[in-house]
């Protein structure tokens, strides 16, 4: 199994979480992936982990996504991870989450995505019991969000990420999550989501960290919309962080799965 971490200028971030996570988890150096956009990071990362595979990419988000679904054969699976990860958690009950163990969540997602036909899946995206408890279906294939900062992926190369151009100086999709569950959802006719089972991870805990913030990204997301208007609804601007956005998404059905 292969575990890929998209990265930049944050060394330290992801030594003292995704990698102390890896490590904790018994994940051998040989089998990390490390993507990153500058000579300077790839040099450093390199001298920090001289065990693991650093590769330099392209710079922008959907750029170097879609150098990752180049890199890999068709088909290879792999866990994505962002840099900041910190635990996953088990949702017991409407209060209470326990820490899981990676190695049989990893195992079980990738069974069942391989005898479905499914190229992609994730993980529930708020960490909230009570929220997660109320969901119908622990497992579930219809069309919904799964966050970048981990995703199980069968290698698909039908799925290729927009670059929006909203300025001359801005050349970037603030929204690649949501365009990777569409088109993987587009192509397979469902995605793997577990309702019962969430990530802690840095980006989470701050919009301040997020990249959906400002006019050009309200313009993207009015792109993304334009772009496809069979799979978003609308636009909207979160309550408690003003000026981030998001978007709202129709629903649809996925397949049947068999998951025994």
């Amino acid at each position: 199994m292969k575990f890929v971490v998209k990265s930049m200028d944050r060394l330290d971030e992801y030594s003292n979480m995704t990698y102390k996570y890896l490590k904790n988890n018994s994940v051998n150096d040989s089998d990390i992936f490390i993507f990153v956009s500058k000579e300077k990071d790839l040099i450093q990362y390199k001298e920090r982990f001289p065990e693991q595979n650093i590769i330099l990419g392209p710079k922008g988000i959907a750029n170097i996504d879609n150098f990752i679904t180049d890199y890999f054969d068709e088909g290879e699976k792999f866990v994505y991870l962002n840099d900041d990860i910190r635990e996953i958690y088990f949702c017991k009950d409407s209060k209470t989450l326990e820490v899981i163990k990676f190695e049989s969540l990893v195992t079980k997602a990738f069974k069942i995505m391989e005898k479905n036909n499914l190229t992609y899946g994730g993980l529930y995206p708020v960490m909230n019991p009570y929220f997660m408890v109320g969901q119908k279906e622990p497992i579930s294939t219809k069309f919904c969000l799964i966050m970048d900062p981990m995703s199980f992926c069968i290698n698909n190369k039908n799925i290729k990420l927009t670059n929006f151009d909203c300025s001359p100086n801005f050349n970037e999709n603030n929204f690649t999550d949501f365009e990777k569950s569409i088109l993987h959802f587009k192509d397979r006719g469902g995605i793997l989501r577990f309702n019962h089972f969430v990530l802690d991870v840095k980006y989470f805990n701050g919009a301040s960290t997020s990249n959906r913030k400002g006019k050009n990204v309200e313009i993207n997301a009015e792109k993304m919309m334009a772009k496809y208007p069979d799979y978003i609804s609308g636009i909207k601007e979160l309550k408690k962080h003003k000026g981030f956005f998001s978007l709202r998404l129709k629903r649809k059905v996925g397949i049947i799965i068999n998951d025994e």
